[in-house]
C-alpha cells in the first residue's frame, strides 16, 4: 500500500523536506542535475537555522536543499547550459574553456565539497562526473601547451568543480606549472570551500600555496550567515599571509534578495578584507526559476545599493553571463515586455535574454532571510 502523501503547508517541515529530497533525487538523474551533497560543517549551520525558524525555507537550506519551487517552477527560455561551456572548449580536453582572448578557464576537477542548488554548471559537471577522469598531468600538459600557443593569454582561472578540493600535491603541481608561465599576469582560483569545508584549506597547509605571486583567491560567499567564527578565522589567516581575497556571488530569490541583506553582506566582507567583485544574475538554465528574479527587481535592488551605500560597497557590479562572456545591465539595448525578453549587446553581438515572468517572482521575507535579527 502506498504511503499517504504529506500535506503541504506554506512552510516546509523537515519531514516534507525529506520527501522533496527524494523527489529531487529522481529528477536529478533524469535532468542531469547535481545530487544533494552537504558537508558536516555546513550541516551545523543548517541545524541552527532550522532551530531558529522551525522550517526548511531558510536561506542556507535553499542553498543546498531543493525547495518546492525548485521542483515545480519552469520559465520560458530555460536551457541546459546557458553559457555554452561546451562550445567554448577549445581543445580535446573538456577541462579547458576559453571565451576571451586574454583568459582561459581550467576546470581542474568536476568535484565540489558540497553541491549548490543554484549551480549554473550542473549539466556539464554531471557529464564530467560520468567520464573516466583524465590524469591531471595530461590535463595540465594540455593547458600549458594551449596557453603557450596564445601569447595574448594573460590569466588562467581555476574553477570546476572546486580546485580547493584537490589534494595538496595536486594543487601544488597546478600552481607550480602555471607560475612557470611568465606570460601570465594572474592566476585566479574560485572556491566555495571556505564556507563548505574550511578544513580543506588547512590540509597539508594548502592555504600557504595561495600566497604565491600573481595568485588571486575568489570566494563565492552568498549570505552573511555562511561566515561563522571558523570561516572568519580562515579569512583572517589568509589575509595575514597576504593572500589577495575577493568574492562574487549570485543574487538568489529566497536566499539574499533583499537590499539590506546585500548591504550587510558586502560591508562585512569589506571589514574582513575581502573585496566583492560582482553580483551575478542566475543563468536561465533548467530548473533555475526558483532562484531567479525579474530584471525589474534585479535593477531595483542594484539601484538601492547604489543610492544608499558608500562607494566601497556600491562599486560592486551587477553582471550576467553568456556564451560570449560577462555582460552588464549597461549593455541593455531594448526590452519586449509582451514577449518577456530583453536584448543586450556585448562585444558587437546581440544576446537575447528571457526575463523571469513576474508571476513567478516574489521577494524573500527579510525576517526569514535575516533570521538572526541583524540590521544594517
Amino acid at each position: 500500500m502506498a504511503e499517504p502523501a504529506l500535506a503541504l503547508s506554506p512552510l516546509t517541515s523537515p519531514a516534507e523536506q525529506a520527501v522533496l529530497n527524494a523527489d529531487y533525487g529522481r529528477l536529478a538523474g533524469e535532468a542531469r542535475l547535481l545530487p544533494v551533497k552537504v558537508t558536516a560543517f555546513y550541516a551545523e549551520k543548517l541545524a541552527a537555522e532550522l532551530a531558529a525558524l522551525g522550517h526548511t525555507e531558510g536561506p542556507l537550506h535553499r542553498v543546498v536543499y531543493p525547495s518546492r519551487a525548485r521542483l515545480s517552477q519552469r520559465a520560458p527560455g530555460e536551457v541546459a547550459d546557458f553559457v555554452d561551456d561546451r562550445a567554448n572548449m577549445k581543445t580535446a580536453s573538456k577541462a579547458i574553456v576559453q571565451k576571451y582572448a586574454d583568459r582561459v578557464l581550467f576546470l581542474a576537477t568536476p568535484l565540489c565539497a558540497a553541491h549548490c542548488q543554484y549551480c549554473f554548471r550542473q549539466d556539464v559537471l554531471s557529464e564530467m562526473h560520468g567520464d573516466d577522469p583524465a590524469d591531471l598531468s595530461d590535463k595540465l600538459d594540455a593547458l600549458v601547451d594551449h596557453v603557450r600557443a596564445q601569447p595574448a593569454v594573460r590569466e588562467v582561472i581555476l574553477s570546476g568543480g572546486d580546485p580547493l578540493t584537490l589534494s595538496p600535491d595536486a594543487l601544488h603541481r597546478v600552481l607550480a606549472r602555471l607560475q612557470g608561465l611568465d606570460q601570465l599576469h594572474s592566476i585566479r582560483l574560485h572556491t566555495r570551500c571556505a564556507v563548505f569545508a574550511p578544513q580543506f584549506f588547512l590540509k597539508g597547509e594548502k592555504y600557504r600555496l595561495l600566497a604565491g605571486p600573481r595568485l588571486r583567491l575568489v570566494h563565492h560567499i552568498v549570505h552573511p550567515y555562511e561566515v561563522c567564527g571558523a570561516v572568519a578565522d580562515l579569512l583572517a589567516r589568509l589575509g595575514g599571509l597576504g593572500v589577495r581575497q575577493y568574492n562574487q556571488f549570485p543574487i538568489l530569490r529566497g536566499v539574499n534578495d533583499d537590499a539590506g541583506l546585500l548591504a550587510l553582506h558586502l560591508r562585512r566582507l569589506d571589514e574582513m578584507g575581502v573585496r566583492n567583485l560582482s553580483i551575478f544574475a542566475p543563468d536561465p538554465i533548467h530548473y533555475s526559476a526558483a532562484f531567479r528574479l525579474t530584471l525589474d527587481r534585479l535593477f531595483a535592488l542594484h539601484d538601492r545599493l547604489s543610492a544608499e551605500t558608500p562607494s566601497w560597497i556600491n562599486a560592486t557590479a551587477l553582471t550576467f553571463d553568456s556564451p560570449l562572456g560577462k555582460f552588464r545591465r549597461e549593455h541593455l539595448v531594448s526590452r519586449d515586455r509582451a514577449a518577456g525578453t530583453a536584448l543586450f549587446r556585448h562585444r558587437g553581438r546581440d544576446i537575447l535574454y528571457h526575463d523571469l515572468p513576474a508571476a513567478l517572482d516574489g521577494p524573500g521575507d527579510p525576517a526569514t532571510l535575516l533570521w538572526r535579527g541583524d540590521t544594517v
